[in-house]
């Protein structure tokens, strides 16, 4: 008997009503009807004791801006595709109520966009993306670039470690039929073991071998956060996955304290992956 087809993944867009959660909207939808998922799109709105109204009246204010800020006819739509989309309105800390709301629901992927790029290229993260990557019980996918269609190669870091481990798996979980490239960036004086021990760890993965066949694997002295974007230039990737240990980028990461300058390196979409996530 084949094996039963995956289940559809469970998406969570956080969303702050402004135009630079657009491409967040487009890209959480885009993976939705790929994947024919179930999307929820929350906001959360924080107390604001000087604001006119009640907080019943702000709660409802902030769902009207909510319902205006989705395209036309988006809701109605996706039950036509075979996908659902919901909308929540939630009070308190944003990157709690995020984590909260992920945890108890089974979220699979949180979708989030950028606080703003500067000109020069830097990935500002902002407080509550910053704070959500410490908290998030599954994997962030941080946009910044425009959807034009499903990522075709998808980058991935690892030090060999289990939280590495935990992100390759995670990120092939949620993006498979893209093309794939494990990276691994090492001390000049490791060059002789670093392409074997990444087949090792390559080998090694919880994955099925016609998967694991199609990884390519590079192993490239430098720091992670210039070896990641050098190759990412050079290979034209659009997503990038780095995994974390204990609570997220600003603690101790898969490459250690290098995976702020990872996300600040790169200029396509990034994967966090949480050593406890889902």
């Amino acid at each position: 008997m084949p094996p039963a087809p995956p289940a559809p993944p469970n998406i969570l867009l956080a969303t702050d009503i402004t135009g630079r959660t657009d491409r967040a909207l487009d890209r959480a939808v885009a993976l939705a009807r790929q994947t024919r998922a179930r999307l929820t799109i929350l906001h959360v709105a924080e107390a604001d004791s000087g604001a006119e109204g009640s907080a019943e009246e702000q709660m409802r204010a902030a769902a009207a801006r909510l319902a205006a800020d989705l395209p036309a006819g988006l809701l109605d739509g996706a039950a036509a595709q075979d996908f659902s989309i919901t909308t929540r309105i939630e009070e308190g800390v944003p990157a709690d109520v995020i984590a909260d709301l992920a945890d108890r629901e089974g979220i699979d992927v949180i979708v989030t966009g950028l606080a703003r790029a500067e000109p020069h290229g830097l990935l500002l993260l902002g407080d509550t993306v910053d704070r959500l990557l410490r908290r998030a019980p599954a994997p962030v996918l941080v946009v910044r670039r425009r959807v034009t269609g499903p990522y075709q190669h998808l980058m991935i870091a690892t030090d060999f470690s289990k939280p590495a481990r935990h992100a390759v798996e995670a990120a092939l979980a949620l993006f498979a039929t893209a093309r794939i490239t494990v990276v691994h960036a090492h001390d000049p004086a490791e060059a002789d073991e670093a392409g074997p021990a990444l087949d090792r760890f390559i080998d090694g993965l919880a994955i099925a071998v016609p998967l694991r066949d199609r990884i390519a694997r590079i192993a490239a002295p430098g720091t992670p956060a210039t070896v990641l974007q050098d190759q990412a230039t050079a290979l034209d990737a659009d997503l990038v996955a780095i995994g974390t240990r204990g609570h997220g980028i600003l603690a101790e990461a898969v490459m250690g304290s290098a995976a702020r300058q990872v996300l600040a390196a790169i200029d396509c979409d990034a994967l966090v992956v949480p050593a406890r996530g889902r």
